[in-house]
């Protein structure tokens, strides 16, 4: 191939479907389809010119909206990844964030954990009563409590402090060690011998994208990529219902998987589509971009059909 694409793949025969329209019905084609949704979705009162404002005290019911296609496009061990900020209204947080959350729970969501995206570099400012915005929320909500996850995938080097702390093992350290407030936790350092690598934290350190892409909120590919890659299987679909510029799809093809982007504003589907093509288009993977006066059926079909549940006869 003479095309050098700037990540690093290694297989190149998955598939990314750009459809320009509303994610609640289109969704609604993908019954059980997609191991993950992982999106950023519209901020309230955020970008007027940019999206359709939602005022922060109606967010939640506006989200909820969507809940229905979200439901039904996500397989019985499919996850949500939501990467969302709350904001100032009056001179506090205003906690549309939360209630947003609290509403999805109530319909039956599972709430598995909380990430914090740190921003070592956020926008510089000042503000009479607060700080720098220096991260955001992403929640991870599942159809089940026990989702497909694939920790393996995202452990990171133990450290240099286990070289140290494992020279000098003491009489508590060659067994189960519980805590001695007796709250049931417990722990043996001795199994760590010979580790090279640990789960994660909660807390993704990813920089800010540097350049605007024709888009106000672009988030890093990382970032997307991160939950591919924990809460995906290779070559199983990746859902994005607010594509924005793209940056799911690129994590999603990176990472050997087929994903579909999904965006109302016909701007950004060209944008994504015109960035994945510039990276992917002389290799393997297909980019494929349809606007809201062509005929969806026959690339929905061809995208969907790995993952249609088979009958039994």
């Amino acid at each position: 191939m003479d095309k050098k694409s700037k990540y690093n793949i290694d297989n190149y025969l998955n598939k990314c479907l750009i459809l320009c329209g509303d994610s609640r019905s289109i969704l609604m084609e993908f019954e059980d389809s997609a191991d993950l949704i992982v999106t950023s979705p519209p901020y309230a009162d955020a970008r007027k010119k940019h999206y359709d404002s939602i005022p922060p005290d109606k967010y939640a019911d506006w989200f909820m909206t969507f809940h229905d296609a979200f439901w039904s496009s996500l397989n019985e061990k499919g996850s949500l990844v939501i990467n969302i900020k709350d904001k100032i209204v009056g001179g506090t947080r205003h906690r549309f964030v939360w209630e947003t959350i609290d509403k999805l729970i109530n319909l039956g969501w599972h709430c598995i954990d909380d990430y914090i995206w740190h921003k070592p570099n956020p926008m510089p400012g000042y503000w009479p009563t607060r700080l720098r915005d220096g991260w955001e929320y992403c929640f991870h909500l599942a159809k089940t409590t026990s989702p497909h996850i694939d920790q393996k995938a995202v452990a990171v080097p133990v450290g240099d402090w286990v070289n140290k702390r494992l020279n000098k093992l003491g009489e508590n350290d060659s067994s189960r060690h519980n805590s001695s407030n007796e709250s049931g936790f417990g722990r043996n350092i001795s199994k760590w011998v010979g580790k090279e690598k640990v789960l994660p934290t909660n807390v993704l350190s990813m920089p800010l994208v540097g350049k605007n892409m024709g888009h106000p909120a672009v988030f890093p590919v990382e970032l997307p990529s991160f939950f591919i890659k924990l809460l995906s299987r290779e070559n199983k679909l990746i859902i994005d219902p607010f594509a924005g510029s793209g940056s799911t799809g690129i994590a999603s093809l990176i990472n050997n998987r087929n994903c579909l982007l999904v965006d109302n504003n016909p701007e950004y589907c060209k944008l994504a589509n015109k960035r994945l093509v510039k990276e992917f288009s002389d290799l393997y993977n297909e980019v494929s971009y349809l606007n809201p006066t062509e005929d969806y059926q026959s690339a929905v079909k061809e995208l969907k059909e790995p993952y249609l549940k088979k009958k039994v006869l």
